[in-house]
């Protein structure tokens, strides 16, 4: 396939299969309950449950690409940062297509060597995972509006011990990917909702995805606000050529987390938030969940062992409290974070930066060596802020990148936020943003867009990819 015909490839509508069944409960149980004879770990994880959705759900390769690239935007700091972000998009562009309008793995996705299927399926599930989850919030909160935010950086701002750098460590481990933050306003209400997600990705058989969502299950159980779990989701994605399948589990929890006046709302998030010097805790013996005496060499029939490095550590999970009365200053927390990873995503690093506190930039440690979070990048030689054009009546700013292609064709991949939106950002108005976000795809879904593969997202992030003729 040349490359025009892949980029046109990427905004097919494509159906990803979705499962969630008693059958995938039970597995994942069993799993838990085996695996917890020798590691205790797994007594802290939450009951899942089913939920209703599928067979499939529709997006495109494109769709999964975007979610992608808006998520990981926050998670690397150094002086090539923007073009990481702009590498999310353009690694995985020939890894997805459409399989009999199934979405599912391009050949040369499928040939590369074992370590980097592991890097691949760990990406591709973030993305996969977003869409589903989305695809289920939708669902039950249809007048909502979800976006996400990495966990590592809401949680840098209350808690000292147990959130830093993201490495593998074992309270890394043991804490959720992301926060999916809600937002919903009825005009005279303003409602924020926080849901804990997971995302997990496998090339192995679907029976290893159930390890995958038994680990799933203790990582999203360590938030606690107030004194009461968020609702989470769980998701792992198996990828094959012919069709990728997506597990997907929906444990329980409290998900109110803001409800007053839209004045109210205003003036909340027009607030600075303080950063907290909490600490973590471990989980009591009280908060275990207990099974019937299990086999001591009992195992899922057929299930494959995790690979060593995805393995939690022995012992109780550490646990992240916010307290009651810090509700409103989570609140500010997640809301300021959704501004900065869209602003991010547009290149406007400067912008973003004042949406963190001290200690998420990095102020408050100049001699740890740790990398901020919002460093600011240099000029980048093929990168350039730029306002361009979506649709008929549909505009965004953000960052053009160019790579030469041969033939003397050009890549040219767009990453950026719709204009009024993006004013918002600019201008601190947080809740006129999140008011404002869904009323843009609704302009979007009702225009016709400019040549190329164009994904809106509900958050109004823009990805726009495209081949031309030359440079410009």
């Amino acid at each position: 396939m040349d490359i025009e015909s892949l980029v046109r490839s990427l905004s097919q509508p494509s159906r990803l299969v979705v499962e969630s069944s008693p059958h995938l409960v039970d597995a994942v149980e069993k799993y838990a309950k085996d695996a917890a004879v020798k590691n205790d770990a797994y007594r802290y994880g939450k009951a899942p449950v089913t939920m209703t959705i599928g067979p499939t759900v529709g997006t495109s390769p494109a769709q999964v690409l975007h979610e992608l690239g808006v998520a990981t935007t926050l998670l690397t700091a150094s002086p090539l940062a923007q073009v990481a972000r702009h590498w999310a998009h353009v690694r995985y562009c020939a890894t997805l297509t459409r399989q009999r309008g199934m979405l599912g793995l391009t050949p040369s996705a499928q040939s590369l060597v074992y370590h980097h299927k592991v890097t691949q399926s760990e990406q591709l599930g973030i993305g996969l995972a977003l869409v589903v989850a989305k695809k289920v919030l939708q669902r039950q909160y249809r007048q909502w509006t979800f976006f996400a935010v990495d966990a590592e950086v809401a949680l840098k701002a209350g808690f000292i011990d147990g959130a830093g750098a993201v490495e593998r460590t074992s309270k890394s481990q043991k804490r959720p990917d992301y926060f999916l933050v809600g937002h919903h306003s009825s005009g005279r209400r303003s409602r924020m909702k926080i849901v804990v997600l997971e995302c997990k990705g496998t090339h192995q058989p679907p029976s290893f995805a159930y390890g995958q969502l038994a680990r799933a299950a203790v990582q999203v159980r360590t938030l606690s606000v107030g004194g009461r779990r968020p609702p989470a989701l769980m998701v792992a994605s198996c990828l094959a050529g012919r069709r990728i399948t997506s597990y997907v589990l929906d444990p329980p929890g409290d998900d109110e987390l803001w409800d007053g006046g839209p004045d109210d709302f205003d003036e909340l998030l027009h607030g600075r938030p303080e950063d907290h010097h909490w600490r973590t805790r471990p989980a009591t013996a009280d908060e275990a969940r207990t099974w019937p005496a299990a086999v001591e060499d009992a195992g899922p029939p057929g299930t494959t062992g995790p690979d060593p490095t995805d393995e939690l550590p022995p012992g109780a999970p550490e646990v992240f409290d916010v307290p009651e009365e810090r509700r409103g200053w989570f609140t500010q927390i997640l809301t300021r974070a959704v501004a900065a990873t869209a602003l991010l995503f547009a290149g406007d690093n400067a912008t973003a930066r004042h949406y963190a506190t001290p200690r998420q930039r990095g102020d408050e440690e100049p001699h740890t060596g740790q990398l901020r979070l919002f460093e600011l990048d240099p000029s980048w030689a093929e990168s350039t802020a730029t306002s361009q054009p979506v649709a008929d009546d549909l505009r965004a700013e953000g960052t053009l990148y160019r790579a030469p292609l041969p033939n003397g064709k050009t890549l040219e991949v767009f990453r950026g936020v719709e204009s009024s939106l993006y004013r918002h950002l600019a201008d601190g108005q947080v809740a006129a943003y999140l008011r404002a976000a869904p009323l843009i795809r609704r302009r979007w879904s009702r225009s016709r867009p400019r040549d190329g593969v164009v994904s809106v997202g509900r958050d109004g992030t823009v990805l726009t990819i495209r081949v031309t003729d030359g440079r410009r």
